[in-house]
């Protein structure tokens, strides 16, 4: 049997490796989603937020991530949700908790703002898509222009 002619195999090219702004811009805007569901406060307050106060020191139900680790390792102050204080009144100690368990809270929360946070995953997306069916070419000509830069972002 005769052999084959065969194509020579190109070799592979190598692209750098670039950041797309508008990937990083739908994936913050859907963790903001998350997080405004599951614990009540913006991925801003969940990143960088002690406890879960706003900034006129209002108690909200809101779970940050510094809480939650502290809940994890067992550290004082852990899921800020449900606190527990002991004190003696008239010669009797009182121990009370205030506030709810982790899994109550969560489940509050998304009972609370879960209708938009499904509303959100599903809108965000669908938006980000016509968005970038619509701006093709400018964002084309800025990545073009980008490229000759040197930047490794593109749009």
């Amino acid at each position: 049997m005769a052999r084959r002619k065969s194509r020579k195999s190109k070799p592979r090219r190598s692209t750098s490796k670039s950041i797309n702004l508008f990937n990083v811009a739908e994936a913050g805007l859907i963790a903001n989603a998350v997080t405004q569901g599951f614990f009540n406060c913006s991925i801003n307050a969940f990143l960088f937020s002690k406890d879960g106060t706003n900034s006129a020191g209002a108690t909200r139900k809101a779970i940050t991530a510094r809480e939650l680790i502290s809940g994890i390792t067992g550290a004082t102050g852990g899921y800020g949700t449900e606190t527990t204080s002991t004190y003696t009144w008239n010669n009797t100690t009182v121990t009370s908790t205030l506030g709810q368990s982790f899994g109550d809270q969560v489940k509050e929360n998304l009972t609370e703002n879960g209708g938009q946070m499904l509303a959100s995953l599903i809108a965000i997306p669908i938006a980000f898509r016509v968005g970038a069916k619509l701006t093709k070419k400018p964002r084309a000509v800025v990545n073009k222009i980008g490229k000759m830069s040197g930047l490794p972002m593109r749009v």
